[in-house]
């Protein structure tokens, strides 16, 4: 009987053969309700859809959908369409802490600064 061997599983996928890391531009923007942060991957094409997100409570596009988008399945879909992810203010990575009193925008607030 063949002994079992213990086998690393890293959550990172690499790149599949032939790709190149996609580069992206970080933008941010002043609104009425404060500064919103997006991340552009990919170039638009004419006619085409974008991939918009927006992440969960808690945590940024990178924390949230960096998984999804890494999935090798995933990269065939992604190759086809730029992909924008939001950042809610404060949840960037590398943010300043709120200021004392700071009073952060309601759901309406964050929908108008989108």
């Amino acid at each position: 009987m063949a002994e079992l061997q213990e086998v690393q599983i890293t959550e990172e996928k690499p790149l599949l053969p032939g790709q190149t890391p996609e580069t992206a531009k970080t933008h941010s923007v002043e609104t009425p309700y404060g500064s919103v942060t997006f991340t552009v991957y990919g170039t638009p094409k004419p006619k085409r859809p974008a991939i918009f997100t927006y992440h969960d409570v808690g945590l940024n596009y990178k924390s949230c959908f960096q998984p999804l988008f890494r999935f090798g399945d995933m990269q065939e879909i992604i190759q086809n369409f730029v992909r924008v992810h939001v950042d809610a203010p404060g949840m960037e990575e590398g943010a300043p802490v709120f200021p004392l009193g700071y009073q952060y925008p309601s759901l309406d607030q964050l929908a108008d600064m989108i």
